[in-house]
């Protein structure tokens, strides 16, 4: 059943992550992005808001269903991101491995896919659990952009 309780620090942390809706944050980061964006809460002498009410707050934004949690393959950590569409289980997501943004994939092409999973390989996607990793718009085109992504990361050829 999920909580009504409503405090300061619950509404400040669903203001911030309503501000930031393509962005996933690791405890760590979430914290560290708290403490810049109110230190008069986060960064004050002990007083402030500590890492264990961060995630209890967070327990209860998940039990609420107001943000999902997701296993990240990049920083083997557990992430937090806002549900800022409210259907993020009808959908695939991309997640740029440079600049991290993380875009709602709702296309009529993953419909297919998924469907030619499960007729073709007997198979059922978590399409909202779901994440493809790679590079955006913006980080593909820019030339100085860091990181460099093989097809597949066995380096081997597929046919």
């Amino acid at each position: 059943m999920a909580s009504t309780y409503k405090t300061e620090g619950k509404t400040r942390l669903v203001n911030y992550f309503s501000q930031h809706p393509d962005t996933q944050y690791t405890v760590d980061e979430l914290h560290a992005a708290l403490s810049e964006a109110y230190p008069d809460v986060y960064q004050n002498q002990g007083k402030g808001c500590g890492k264990s009410s961060l995630y209890r707050q967070l327990s209860l934004l998940l039990e609420e269903g107001t943000v999902r949690k997701f296993r990240d393959a990049t920083q083997a950590a557990y992430v937090y991101q806002y549900v800022a569409c409210g259907a993020c289980s009808h959908h695939f997501h991309l997640k740029c491995l440079n600049c991290g943004k993380l875009e709602h994939l709702d296309c009529v092409l993953s419909d297919q896919l998924l469907s030619h999973i499960r007729t073709d390989h007997n198979f059922i996607i978590d399409r909202g659990r779901s994440i493809l990793y790679g590079l955006c718009a913006a980080c593909h085109t820019n030339e100085s952009t860091p990181v460099s992504l093989p097809l597949c990361p066995c380096e081997h050829k597929h046919t």
